[in-house]
């Protein structure tokens, strides 16, 4: 769907909200209708009663009659006032409330299921971000559009209901009421006008603030601003921002405080104008006392409908604009295939085949390729080794590979077909994963290898994949074993895992979904090489039979993979094995011998025993070869 379609459409954003409303409740639709009813009925009630008693009194009633037809009002009166009380409870307190609450699973669901490639995306960002605004803003709630359809449907029933009864009398009062409203409207219109030219504007300015704020609290910022004395600084930015956010807001709430004045000055011209006009008619006999009471009051009350009638339209336009920005984000396009594919290939098929054919990526946005010219096919069971400096593309050629990107150029193959051709969801079942930051869930120990509930996890295959990568013996030393809780920010009897423990688990996690390919994304980058490189040929051992491939700025604790591939100007410079790159003489080699030189520097006496075959030989492990760099 056009975002910019769907907030034109004023009825679009009504059903669009009324179906989410009527989703996550279906009666409550029934009593924001029952609500409408009872809002007219009780105020009408209310100015009918004394006409009806002074009619009364007037015609010299009998006592019972008297009595049944007061009486016959009052009991309404009652029935109505509690009905109107309990609809209106409802429809102020419980709408907005269900409707935000379902708001809120769209998006959660929505983030869930959209393209990775999206998160990364700066328009869905900015649309992501101008429907955050729109869910909490505290002016006319986007979530709120049943409830604005309940007051504006009140306004204009009571209108409806109460110029005819006045227009009976003398249309001119009508014609007066009716004059002064448009003006009430042509200054809410500017007003409205107003917000919606600086929408953007204001929402960039609320995406600063946020940013600032978000930075003034995390956690992982607080140890640089105390070393640093950063706090001054970031208050400053952050009093400044709010300086220009408060002074584009206040220039809003100007316009709208206007547009009320002149409300205000408008009542008391069309009240002053009527209730002169009706004291006249009474004056000279043409219309009844009861009457008179009866019609004062109806004025005083369609000025009130009229004014509900403008403030509902612009509120219902104004939250009709912010539930366009919400369905921008929840419409917001998947590029990838999310309906049929191909079949995957067959169990004896596994692992498959993978290839990239002059591929290129460029994010959105940025001005030069991120990859270029990708040419690279990858044999079943084949270790591949990505290997390159910071920045040079090696994290955007794996979310090639895993079907989170999509390529700008060229095209990814699995078993032949084009990545496009399988079903997105059913094709992310070839891949485990091993990034460099590991997220860990707030639940149990062996939840956090299956990634599902508990009811969903092989408890013995979780415990062999844990005892597998070594974390068995953490584990034995818990109050709760492995139903030990995660992440002490949420439990507080949880513990908290060490950066190598973490990386354990990942790779539990990673053996727990038995996935044909494997891939690991620099997860050992915060250990020192020894011990990344014992990682590495622990994962080697325990993915056997598996297409494996390894990301690491750090050459030497790759030289066991069967290919490697160097990454440099954003694409691929060199390739083929360890040995044959080294005879190469080019920049794999250069990197190499650099780096080797830097712990024969450090670690002299590492190159003392060349004759060792012994693998965990630290000489060997950093590439110093009988002091040779």
């Amino acid at each position: 769907m056009n975002p910019e379609k769907v907030k034109s459409s004023i009825f679009e954003g009504i059903r669009h909200s009324l179906s989410i409303c009527k989703e996550a409740r279906s009666g409550i639709i029934f009593i924001c209708v029952l609500a409408v009813v009872m809002r007219v009925t009780l105020p009408y009630l209310g100015i009918l009663m004394p006409k009806v008693v002074l009619d009364q009194i007037i015609a010299n009633s009998a006592p019972m009659r008297f009595l049944i037809i007061v009486g016959g009002m009052a009991l309404l009166l009652v029935a109505v006032n509690y009905l109107k009380a309990f609809t209106d409870k409802t429809v102020d307190l419980t709408v907005g409330i269900v409707v935000q609450s379902k708001v809120g699973l769209l998006n959660q669901e929505k983030a869930m299921t959209m393209d990775y490639e999206l998160m990364e995306n700066p328009e869905f960002i900015e649309a992501k971000s101008k429907a955050e605004k729109a869910m909490y803003n505290n002016h006319a709630p986007a979530v709120n559009i049943p409830k604005v359809m309940v007051e504006l449907l009140s306004n204009c029933f009571g209108f409806l209901l109460y110029a005819g009864t006045i227009a009976l009398i003398h249309p001119l009062i009508l014609l007066v009421l009716l004059a002064t409203a448009c003006i009430n409207w042509l200054m809410l219109s500017r007003a409205r006008r107003y917000m919606e030219a600086t929408r953007d504007k204001r929402s960039k300015n609320a995406k600063k603030l946020d940013a600032l704020r978000d930075t003034l609290r995390r956690k992982e910022a607080a140890k640089d601003i105390r070393l640093y004395k950063a706090f001054g600084w970031l208050q400053t930015l952050y009093r400044s921002q709010f300086a220009i956010y408060r002074k584009d807001e206040r220039k809003v709430l100007t316009k709208n405080m206007h547009a009320q004045l002149v409300d205000a000055l408008m009542i008391l011209v069309r009240d002053g104008a009527a209730y002169a006009f009706l004291i006249y008619l009474v004056l000279s006999d043409r219309m009844t006392l009861g009457d008179f009471v009866f019609i004062f009051a109806a004025v005083g009350a369609l000025a009130g409908w009229v004014s509900g009638i403008l403030t509902g339209a612009s509120d219902l336009s104004k939250s009709n604009a912010e539930m366009g920005d919400i369905l921008a984000e929840h419409d917001f396009p998947d590029r990838m295939n999310t309906g049929h594919g191909i079949s995957l290939p067959s169990e004896n098929e596994l692992p498959p085949s993978l290839e990239l054919r002059n591929v290129g990526y460029t994010y959105p946005k940025a001005e030069s390729p991120a990859l270029r010219n990708v040419n690279i096919s990858i044999k079943p069971g084949e270790r591949i080794a990505i290997v390159g400096a910071n920045g040079a593309g090696k994290t955007t050629l794996i979310k090639l590979l895993c079907g989170m990107y999509i390529p700008t150029e060229g095209e990814v193959l699995l078993s032949g077909n084009p990545v496009g051709e399988y079903n997105r969801d059913e094709y992310y079942t070839l891949f485990s994963a091993v990034f460099q930051d590991i997220h860990l869930m707030a639940s149990g120990i062996l939840e956090n290898v299956s990634q599902q509930s508990p009811d969903n996890t092989d408890r013995k295959k979780a415990l062999h994949c844990l005892k597998q990568t070594g974390l068995e013996s953490k584990i034995d030393t818990l109050p709760a074993k492995e139903d030990t809780l995660l992440v002490r920010a949420v439990h507080t009897d949880a513990v908290e895992l060490s950066g190598g423990e973490k990386q354990k688990l990942a790779m539990a996690r990673a053996l727990y979904k038995d996935a044909p390919v494997l891939i690991l994304d620099e997860p050992t980058a915060a250990l020192d090489p020894i011990a990344e490189n014992e990682v590495y040929q622990k994962y080697a051992e325990l993915t056997e039979g598996k297409t494996s491939i390894y990301i690491s700025h750090r050459l030497a604790s790759t030289r066991f993979c069967d290919r490697i591939l160097l990454i440099s100007n954003n694409e691929i410079a060199e390739q083929g094995s360890h040995d044959q790159l080294m005879a190469q003489g080019g920049i794999y080699a250069n990197m190499f011998k650099v780096q080797a030189s830097y712990y024969q520097d450090f670690l002299p006496d590492l190159s003392a025993d060349t004759s060792s075959s012994d693998p965990t030989n630290a000489a060997d492990i950093l590439g110093i070869e009988g002091g040779r760099k």
